[in-house]
């Protein structure tokens, strides 16, 4: 029997990519004395290097500089820079490691950057988040797949995350995170055209009365509130994500009008950069048209 891995042992831990997911999902950590890098890190914007001092992390004055002698690197951009982003990790790393692909990218997407990994001495590892970060930070649910899965879930697991294996090939956590956004990013789209057009037509009281008595009693006033919500403060990552999620219907041989659409309002109402702090579905209906229009 092969003995299980000592994780008492010091790991040397870099976050790519700290916003909202990687502040969430950091807390783990603390313990190794991580590093960070963020782009944001170059300009300090709105106290950047002490959001990220406060979380336990070191800032890196560069990516080079953040990948010295690194074990892990937990990779948490947006969808459309993953594949940039581990490009430039494996251009600059110079030591063997484990990268932890979280981003939420299709299942080809994936495996490619494995290949690069993979040319650059290191093992790439396929991690899903399965719900929002916030509240539920290191309880999140995160699918690992791929060759060194079982491993990379006894490693999270030490560390505080609530990991679960997946299956032993890159993509297939991917392929269930990305299938499941087709349902939840298309509902909160769905959202905003009916509710909207409700608000604006008058009848929004009466259409989620209806909706609720047709849906065995979901609370659409609440849920729709909370799907403009997170439409609102994070529809431009949703699209990109989204975007992504295209890829991956695309490499099953389907089309994609669907989820083409659900990128059309994602990105729209996100463009508006709101950051509305009430999910009241009326008050959010009010702001969004007075800004739509």
């Amino acid at each position: 029997m092969t003995a299980s891995p000592d994780w008492s042992i010091d790991q040397n831990i870099c976050f790519v990519g700290f916003g909202e997911a990687g502040e969430a999902l950091s807390g783990g950590f603390k313990s190794q004395s991580p590093v960070a890098w963020d782009l944001k890190l170059s300009s300090n914007a709105f106290g950047f290097r002490e959001r990220v001092q406060s979380a336990g992390f070191q800032p890196a004055s560069s990516l080079e500089d953040a990948l010295i002698d690194i074990d892990w690197v937990v990779s948490l951009v947006t969808a459309d820079q993953a594949a940039v982003v581990c490009e430039q990790v494996c251009s600059s790393i110079r030591s063997k490691f484990t990268y932890l692909e979280m981003n939420s990218c299709s299942p080809g997407t994936k495996r490619s950057n494995a290949q690069m990994v993979a040319g650059a001495g290191g093992v790439l590892t396929d991690v899903a988040i399965m719900s929002p970060v916030n509240p539920s930070r290191l309880d999140t649910p995160l699918l690992v797949s791929g060759p060194s899965a079982e491993d990379c879930v006894n490693f999270l697991n030490h560390f505080g995350y609530n990991a679960s294996v997946c299956g032993p090939d890159v993509g297939q956590a991917s392929a269930l995170k990305m299938t499941r956004s087709i349902m939840v990013k298309g509902v909160e789209a769905l959202s905003a055209e009916c509710f909207l057009t409700a608000h604006r037509l008058g009848v929004q009281p009466e259409i989620v009365s209806s909706l609720t008595k047709g849906f065995d009693g979901l609370d659409w006033l609440r849920r729709g509130g909370y799907n403009l919500e997170r439409m609102s403060k994070h529809g431009i990552r949703r699209a990109a994500e989204m975007r992504e999620v295209v890829a991956t219907i695309q490499e099953t041989g389907l089309s994609a009008d669907m989820t083409r659409s659900t990128i059309e309002w994602q990105q729209r109402i996100g463009d508006l950069m709101l950051e509305p702090e009430t999910e009241d579905l009326m008050a959010l209906s009010q702001l969004l048209n007075e800004r739509l229009s």
